[in-house]
């Protein structure tokens, strides 16, 4: 099949120098209709990927404009609350990896950077209210050594290193 298939196209994609036909001009209608469809296939394959790279590096460039230059698909790192406890109570991450917060407990945390009354946001978050099995994202955007804490009961905190 491949080659009747490979004698077929062979035999219509002459191109005759002499007399100016193209390509199409020589070939009978339904296999014009055939080389036009496929060409028209790989040419919407073409931009459809064209497109979705574009869209998909406009996308990455907006997120690094919001997270001081960090791209997305770093390193993600994690911490739960539950049965009173952060869990691990001590996480190390690189610039620009994320760390996920996760409240499994039965109530509310309030979630907070910082010390105890002196909170500081971090990635433009300073205290974030957690129903049971919410969750919230920062991207480690500042290096140092920070604390996590939930506001109303401090002996559910953790901290984190970013280098």
């Amino acid at each position: 099949m491949a080659g009747r298939l490979r004698r077929l196209v062979a035999a219509h994609l002459r191109y005759n120098i002499s007399n100016g036909q193209g390509i199409i001009t020589g070939m009978k209608r339904r296999t014009k209709i055939i080389v036009i469809t496929v060409l028209a296939s790989i040419f919407t394959v073409g931009v459809s990927f064209g497109a979705i790279w574009a869209i998909s590096s406009y996308l990455d460039h907006q997120y690094a404009s919001l997270h001081d230059g960090c791209y997305p698909n770093q390193t993600h790192h994690t911490i739960v609350v539950k049965d009173n406890k952060a869990i691990p109570s001590s996480t190390e991450g690189k610039r620009c990896d994320t760390l996920t917060i996760t409240n499994l407990d039965d109530k509310s945390r309030e979630m907070a950077f910082g010390l105890h009354e002196q909170h500081t946001p971090y990635d433009g978050v300073t205290e974030k209210v957690l129903a049971k099995g919410e969750s919230f994202t920062v991207t480690l955007v500042q290096t140092g050594n920070f604390k996590v804490h939930d506001h109303e009961h401090d002996e559910v905190q953790a901290t984190f290193a970013v280098k």
